[in-house]
This record gives structure tokens, sequence and C-alpha cells, in this order.
């Protein structure tokens, strides 16, 4: 029954580690699919788990909480016996331990530190295909991008919603994030580009990829440092359509 306890604890650590503290309250049921996955709880103690993550009992233990304590409160919310509330009781106070407790105080915010701390690399490459109707030209351009975030990009809309919900958010995490984010955006903009004019074949070449960096860097807290781009196109290639002889 220790060495049980003290795998779940484990697990439920770094469940915690890797998404945040009100993970357990807002996604119970993906932290049951998860212990189960571990191999480390079966079924049955996954279960109570997950009955008592939705009896909000992570939200009720107190500093300097003890086992008989916090069992009693499981037994009434939970409406559970003495020897299992025991059990969960012996669960969620090693996993809040003061020792725990101080550890994820320590992390809070450290990737989004780290993130400040470094410039912002990233590598993009657009595609795009122009069709005047009788041929096709299809668009390359591919840049390397180098900024740096500024204060401001914490205050950036879906980011601090992140933050908020998993303040242990990695360096390479929220990396990714604005990663994706400024290459969706450039996608679209090389897209609108190439497609804009059905008449008139798009010079690659001339896509003003620092003005929309700029652009993206105004929206998210960034400043560029550096952005050099190249454009190509693969020439213009008619279609020859069945009956064209």
């Amino acid at each position: 029954m220790v060495e049980s306890i003290g795998k779940i604890t484990a697990k439920l650590k770094e469940i915690i580690d890797r998404n945040g503290l009100v993970y357990l309250t807002e996604e119970p049921y993906k932290v049951y699919q998860e212990l189960l996955q571990s191999e480390k709880t079966d079924r049955k103690a996954a279960g109570l788990i997950l009955y008592a993550l939705v009896n909000d009992v992570q939200n009720e233990i107190e500093p300097g909480g003890d086992t008989i304590s916090l069992s009693k409160l499981i037994q009434r919310k939970c409406s559970l016996n003495k020897k299992t509330a025991d059990y969960l009781s012996a669960i969620f106070l090693n996993l809040y331990s003061k020792e725990n407790k101080n550890s994820w105080k320590e992390r809070n915010l450290e990737g989004l530190s780290q993130f400040f701390a470094e410039e912002f690399v990233c590598t993009w490459k657009g595609v795009a295909v122009w069709d005047e109707g009788n041929g096709t030209v299809d668009c390359y351009y591919q840049a390397e991008l180098i900024l740096s975030p500024c204060e401001d990009a914490i205050s950036e809309g879906n980011l601090s919603l992140l933050l908020k919900k998993n303040p242990f958010m990695t360096r390479e995490a929220i990396h990714q994030y604005f990663e994706r984010d400024l290459r969706e955006y450039l996608d679209g903009e090389f897209e609108e580009y190439c497609t804009c004019d059905d008449y008139y074949q798009p010079v690659v070449e001339d896509f003003d990829i620092d003005y929309y960096v700029s652009e993206w860097c105004e929206k998210h807290g960034f400043k560029m440092i550096s952005c050099d781009g190249t454009g190509e196109d693969g020439g213009y290639e008619p279609k020859f359509r069945k009956g064209w002889y």
C-alpha cells in the first residue's frame, strides 16, 4: 500500500509539473486516463483519485493539514469509508507536501523568464499556387528570422490565458506557441500576396517579408533583429485539358 501511494503521488506530481496546478481540477478525467496508461495505478485506485478530484478534495487541503482531518473531510465529501479515505488522504498530503509546494513556487513562470532571456530564432517556408485558369505558377519563399521578445509579449491574449492555466510552461512550449502563430500568419499573407490578382503573375521575390514580420512583432510584443528571405517561382505551367488537340 505504501509503495502504491508513492507511485501514485509521483505520477500526479509529474502531471502537475507538466500541466500546472489547476489541471487536476479542470481536467480530472484526463488525469484519470493518464494514471491508467502509466501502469503505476490500477483501475480502482485511479477511479478513487478521479472521484476525489471531482469532489474538489485537492482544493480543500489546508497548510499543515493532517491525515486524520483530511480523511474525515474526504469521508464527508465523498461518502467513503475510513480505510479508503485514509488511503486518499495519504496520497493528497504527500502530493501537496511542503517540499512539492516550494518546488512549484520556484518553477512559477520559470519557462517564461528563460524565453525572455534568449533571442527568438525561427525559419519559415511559404508555398502558394497562382492559378489564372489556363495555367499555374508554384510560388516559394523561405526566410530566417531573429527576433527579440519584449515584456509586452506576456500580455499577448492567448499566451496570458495559457500561462494562467499552466505557469509551468517550458521555454520550448512558449517558443513553439509563437513559432506556430508566426508561421501561420506568414502563410496566410504569402497566400494572399500570390493569389490576390487573377490576371497578373505574382513577383514572388518582391514579397515584403520585412513589413509582415514587423507587423507581427508589433502585435505580439517582439522586436525584429534580422530578417533574411528569398523567393522564387517554378515558372508558368499551362494546363492541358482533354480535347485541346
